[in-house]
């Protein structure tokens, strides 16, 4: 009984909690990569060389229908190919995307891997359903995930479409 037990927490909620649709993933993350990306902050500097982006102060950058606000933030591409590759940010770290919302004290996006992670006073909302923890790593295409210290969720049954009558 256990052993069904820890299955269903730990293989079927995390992709319960954080996939919305039928496909998986967090929010329109997936959806939204081909979109244009617009930024702003109080400060921006950039150095070409290292293939480094670092914004400071009222952070806000938004690409299709996900958009994140932070008081920091720092973006790495590929200087060979002017592709993202990774993305950090720190202070009151806000990600919606969709419906989805997450935050935290700090999140990094590695594109290359599609993996989002969440670290420090963390908190998702989905659907009703929320999900606490102090650190969260989430695979933004297929939706797995794995939370880790003081996890607390609070799940919403799914909806039920009705017949009209």
């Amino acid at each position: 009984m256990a052993k069904v037990f820890l299955f269903i927490f730990f293989g079927i909620l995390p992709s319960y909690l954080l996939s919305e649709n039928l496909e998986g993933g967090f929010g329109t993350i997936a959806n939204d990569r081909n979109e244009p990306i617009s930024f702003s902050s109080d400060s921006l500097s950039f150095n070409e060389q290292t293939g480094t982006s670092e914004m400071k102060g009222s952070v806000n950058i938004s690409q299709g229908d996900t958009s994140l606000s932070s008081d920091y933030a720092e973006i790495s591409f590929n200087v060979n190919t002017n592709e993202l590759e990774r993305f950090f940010a720190s202070g009151e770290v806000v990600l919606k995307s969709g419906n989805d919302i997450a935050m935290g004290d700090e999140a990094v996006y590695d594109f290359n891997k599609n993996e989002l992670t969440f670290s420090g006073n963390v908190y998702f909302s989905q659907s009703g359903s929320t999900l606490k923890a102090e650190k969260a790593v989430i695979n933004t295409e297929t939706g797995s995930a794995s939370m880790m210290g003081s996890v607390k969720t609070m799940l919403m049954p799914p909806r039920q479409e009705g017949n009209g009558g």
